[in-house]
């Protein structure tokens, strides 16, 4: 697919927030034309101010917005994420975006949300964005290894009391003891309109054959928001490849950047994309 960037644009904005949420981080910056033009599941290259340490930027999906204000959600885990970590109020966020493509929105419901980890990046700009089109019936299945590390429930509803947060974690720290899988084939019971998934690659390949050949194969949307290694985040460094499935079972690949990070579940071709390498270079 050809990276669509007729809306992307180089902006450069104030940090007005940094919250530490147990392991994990949520910046907020004033960048308007990405508050404005970011739709749910779609992402924005960052670093921060000029430095050239790291040299490429890093992907991240658009949690929130609100008027000229976006956030972003992250954990700690390598040179690029711990320099974005240690901004401060008043320091410059750099941010191409907004890239790739994004959810495809039902007009009602029940909706279904799976969420591990640091995937619970993309679903507050989701669940704002449903509630705008009065889809009711929302329900977040919301899983991380610890409660230090599991996004609160608050995060999600931001006032929206009709919205369901169903928590687990592995070590039974908060919520249900086990991994956000385990919740998964109780609320496809009534059958939702849609299910929308973003967490380790691992954990999506697990969720995959639990929706089932009947659900992938109706009318229902079932998309994943996959994670991969990404350089350039508009199609030209090729480092985003991921293994995708076509009506002749020939070999096949899709690029991250573009043809994602949002894909239907099943193009996607879970045990080959098993086999490569993580993405947890960030």
């Amino acid at each position: 697919m050809t990276a669509d960037l007729s809306q992307a644009r180089v902006e450069r904005g104030e940090v007005v927030l940094v919250e530490r949420i147990g392991d994990l981080v949520e910046i907020t910056a004033r960048l308007p034309h990405l508050a404005a033009t970011a739709a749910p599941g779609q992402f924005a290259q960052l670093r921060t101010g000029d430095s050239t340490v790291p040299l490429l930027r890093r992907p991240f999906s658009v949690a929130w917005s609100d008027g000229e204000l976006c956030s972003f959600v992250l954990a700690e885990v390598g040179v690029g994420t711990r320099r974005l970590a240690a901004l401060h109020p008043g320091d410059v966020l750099d941010a191409l975006g907004p890239l790739g493509t994004g959810f495809s929105l039902p007009s009602a419901g029940p909706v279904v949300c799976v969420s591990g980890g640091v995937g619970c990046a993309p679903f507050p700009l989701l669940i704002k964005a449903l509630a705008e089109r009065r889809v009711a019936d929302i329900t977040v299945l919301n899983g991380a290894a610890s409660a230090s590390r599991l996004y609160p429930a608050d995060r999600f509803q931001r006032g929206n009391a009709g919205l369901r947060v169903v928590e687990a974690t592995d070590d039974g720290s908060i919520g249900s003891r086990g991994y956000v899988t385990d919740l998964v084939p109780a609320s496809l019971t009534p059958a939702p309109a849609a299910v929308f998934a973003c967490g380790p690659n691992v954990m999506l390949a697990a969720l995959a054959p639990m929706l089932g050949s009947q659900l992938m194969n109706a009318d229902a949307i079932v998309e994943a928001s996959l994670e991969a290694p990404m350089g350039c985040g508009f199609g030209t460094c090729l480092g985003c490849a991921l293994p995708r499935r076509t009506a002749d079972a020939e070999p096949a690949w899709a690029l991250c950047c573009t043809d994602g990070p949002v894909m239907p579940v099943r193009d996607v071709d879970w045990r080959a994309l098993l086999d490569l390498p993580g993405a947890d270079v960030a």
